[in-house]
């Protein structure tokens, strides 16, 4: 299945906003993308973004997209770098080295834990891979958890149906069934060196550093971006965030000339050193890699029975990857998770692809802090084909200050009324695609002010792409924009962020598959399995 046609009919399309789309793009500064793309839009002077593009964001002429830009070089990024090895690269089929039985009426944690441990002290082949622990059809009670610490391994069932494998909660304890890696973090190497440009625009791949001393195409790199007073101050959120994170964009150096540095994944947040001074450095990060759960179910009733389920911040989740990356979940269901707990990518993954899996029957709460579905954190993530059914949960949020780029595409919570909004959740989530996803509530990328904790703006240079919603929003931080294109259900007050055709799908179905497809044949392959 390639990729960029695999949603070829979904909706009916409505062809006088698909003509007036492509028509718009007259009067617009734009971009083509063919096979390698634009590694830099022109160059602006620094200050405060405001002002849409003259013409049309985005739109489609021979084959291929075509972006507009605002004054300073602004566009809406490339957001196919998202998921496993970068975006559009299909799952291994890992071999089966260890088989486990049918289980019996006990605690399996101890016996499914072994046979990981098992594969996991194998050698890697040359791709990294170990091999897989093969559950057989039935149901497993886990009394406690899982974990996954070691690279190359990957725990496969028989299927998501009554007759496949179910990984059941035993006991009434709030825990994380499934744990992928550990909470580690990067070191850095060498000296950072400071980002000379008055201004890096999103979607740039580009940008000017005062040195290139030990730096050389391959390395990877940090560009980060500290949240300054002076920043927090221009975007309106004085007392509501404090100076005191960075964004930090994980990129790959493809090419070094004098001073400039071409990375291979576009910024999804300007570098305006009117406000903050950008630093670019090498760095280590001992993640593990090319690990995955694949064809089997997970159920999570049990813990609803626990004493404090109804508290604030109990966690009911059936997996989480925390350092982890070019790793996946394929073809996976998982029933009566909940509480205030959440099914996350946490703040250290990347290159994660979630594929093909359902998030059914959520168990909530009335506690203050709601459910998140499927929660984003870290960068270039993906979330494709899934599905949601419940209520009082957040069906697909980031939590913030995460670099970006990361992705929802073709994801449903329409089979219930799900109450609470979609959108980023707080603190200034840069890059997400919300792409052909269907929601039953609101799709918000907006400023929550002071809502809970101090949310502030939760959505910055993200993206709503053909959804289908009851209502949505889309407002302009200071500084940054938010774009809505395609969307359907009500427009509410207050948009004042880039909306394009409101009320009417547009071409391509898909923004993530076309991305792919205009990356080239490399890019394109199925990352399905």
């Amino acid at each position: 299945m390639v990729r960029g046609r695999r949603r070829a009919s979904r909706r009916r399309y409505m062809y006088a906003s698909v003509i007036a789309v492509l028509a718009g793009t007259a009067s617009a500064a734009v971009i083509q993308t063919g096979a390698q793309g634009s590694t830099r839009s022109p160059s602006h002077p620094a200050g405060v973004g405001s002002g849409a593009v003259s013409g049309k964001w985005i739109s489609m002429s021979g084959g291929h997209l075509v972006y507009g830009h605002d004054a300073q070089g602004n566009r809406i990024p490339d957001f196919s770098y998202a998921g496993y090895e970068g975006g559009g690269v299909p799952l291994p089929k890992v071999p089966v080295r260890v088989k486990v039985a049918a289980p019996g009426k006990g605690d399996a944690t101890a016996t499914i834990q072994a046979a990981i441990d098992k594969v996991s002290a194998l050698r890697p082949d040359a791709h990294g891979l170990r091999g897989a622990v093969q559950l057989a059809p039935g149901s497993y009670h886990i009394a406690s958890q899982l974990h996954i610490n070691t690279s190359g391994v990957v725990v496969r069932g028989t299927g998501t149906s009554a007759s496949g494998t179910t990984l059941v909660a035993d006991k009434a304890s709030a825990r994380t069934l499934v744990t992928i890696g550990d909470k580690s973090s990067y070191t850095t190497v060498g000296t950072p060196t400071k980002v000379t440009d008055a201004y890096v625009p999103v979607g740039a791949r580009q940008l000017t550093v005062a040195g290139t001393s030990g730096l050389k195409a391959g390395d990877q790199v940090v560009v980060e971006r500290p949240a300054t007073q002076a920043w927090i101050d221009a975007i309106g959120m004085h007392g509501v965030f404090t100076p005191n994170w960075s964004l930090r964009f994980e990129r790959r150096i493809t090419a070094v000339h004098g001073h400039s540095l071409t990375l291979d994944v576009p910024l999804t947040n300007a570098l305006e050193k009117q406000y903050t001074q950008a630093t670019v450095y090498r760095y280590d990060f001992p993640r593990i890699d090319h690990v995955g759960l694949e064809d089997l179910s997970l159920d999570g009733e049990a813990m609803a029975s626990a004493p404090d389920y109804a508290k604030t911040f109990y966690n009911a989740a059936p997996w989480e990857f925390q350092a982890v990356q070019d790793s996946w979940i394929s073809h996976v269901v998982w029933r009566h998770f909940g509480g205030s707990g959440q099914t996350a990518l946490g703040p250290q993954s990347r290159r994660i692809s979630v594929l093909h899996t359902q998030a059914l029957d959520m168990l909530t709460t009335d506690s203050s802090a709601r459910s998140e579905a499927y929660l984003l954190q870290g960068q270039q993530n993906l979330v494709q084909d899934c599905a949601v059914t419940a209520t009082k949960v957040h069906a697909f949020t980031t939590y913030g200050r995460q670099a970006g780029p990361n992705v929802f595409s073709g994801c449903r919570a329409s089979l219930v009324k799900v109450t609470y909004d979609a959108g980023g959740h707080q603190r200034w989530g840069s890059g997400t695609l919300y792409d052909d996803v269907t929601v039953a509530g609101s799709l918000l990328l907006v400023d929550n002010g002071t809502r809970g904790s101090g949310h502030g703006w939760s959505d910055a240079n993200s993206t709503a792409y053909n959804c289908a919603t009851q209502s949505y929003k889309a407002q302009d931080p200071p500084t940054a924009h938010n774009w809505a294109i395609g969307c359907t259900g009500t427009l509410q007050n207050g948009s004042d962020g880039q909306v394009q055709s409101p009320g009417a799908h547009v071409l391509p179905n898909s923004l993530y598959d076309q991305q792919l497809q205009d990356r080239g044949p490399t890019s394109t392959a199925s990352s399905g399995r």
